[in-house]
């Protein structure tokens, strides 16, 4: 009779799971459907076997999501001893590129100053600084470095080839530095389970991650979930890039990693980050809470 009570209990959570992917997946074609883009979406729930994916195994422009995989690397070599947080960089006035999305270079206009490695970092993922990202390019020993090392960790279908100042010299270098969905929600797992850095490097990385000021993803979900995020955008005249990946800390100890990549968008920015927001809207309500499982 136990054995009989446990099957039953078993096909209902599996009908209940089953149920949920499939209201999910029902609400998000309902958003995504219609829209005059490619839209790249992969799911997953920690403790949790299965992904939900929409266009998964596509290849998408990273743009600014590169900077999560370069800071790994450069994270990596501190773990490593070949560099530490609170190292003094000395950035030129070269380093600081003109035209281009840099926070540091609106603080410090005529550079020739030191900074904290710890600092551009910050700069680099909560605030999304390009000229930052390059100088940490510099420091990793270039993309072809920062690239095999991403490889090295089993992500096979990531790319890295070109700097932020490349990438903004013509149209088709974004292509270069590609993902898929599936593959970013691989490096987050490997991130979120502590499997490429150590303790004290996470922490600071979890933390950075948190203070992303970039993006849309909380603008429909309580501000108290924490969400620890690499955003990545471009507006070419009507055709914009819109991307997010990121881990959502939701109530009951419930963790969802999630990739969102919009590319060859017609639609407008407000639109693009409209729907990366109901998709983290769709994350909270179906992954808030579980139903506990039998024992």
């Amino acid at each position: 009779m136990k054995r009989f009570i446990l099957c039953t209990l078993l096909i209902m959570f599996a009908s209940l799971a089953f149920s949920q992917t499939a209201n999910i997946r029902k609400e998000i074609n309902g958003i995504v459907n219609g829209k005059k883009a490619i839209i790249g979406i992969a799911l997953y729930k920690c403790n949790n076997d299965g992904m939900l994916n929409f266009n998964g195994n596509k290849h998408f422009p990273m743009q600014s999501v590169f900077k999560f995989p370069i800071v790994l690397k450069v994270l990596n070599d501190v773990d490593k001893g070949k560099m530490n947080l609170s190292d003094s960089i000395f950035i030129s006035n070269k380093d600081l590129r003109p035209n281009t999305w840099s926070p540091i270079r609106n603080k410090y206009p005529n550079g020739n100053i030191r900074m904290a490695l710890s600092d551009i970092i910050r700069y680099t993922i909560s605030q999304s600084d390009n000229n930052g990202c390059d100088i940490l390019l510099q420091l990793a020993g270039g993309t072809a470095v920062v690239n095999n090392y991403i490889h090295s960790l089993g992500i096979k279908n990531m790319n890295i080839e070109k700097t932020e100042a490349e990438q903004q010299k013509s149209y088709n270098a974004q292509f270069k530095n590609w993902t898929t969905p599936i593959s970013a929600i691989h490096l987050l797992q490997l991130f979120n389970n502590k499997k490429v850095l150590k303790q004290y490097t996470y922490n600071f990385l979890w933390a950075t991650m948190t203070e992303t000021s970039t993006g849309s993803i909380k603008n429909k979900i309580p501000q108290s979930i924490t969400v620890a995020h690499k955003t990545g955008s471009a507006f070419y005249p009507h055709n914009f890039v819109t991307n997010d990946i990121g881990i959502m800390s939701l109530p009951h100890k419930q963790t969802v990693l999630y990739a969102i990549f919009i590319m060859n968008s017609k639609e407008s920015k407000e639109t693009n980050y409209e729907i990366i927001a109901d998709i983290a809207q769709i994350i909270y309500k179906y992954y808030c809470f579980q139903a506990k499982r039998p024992k």
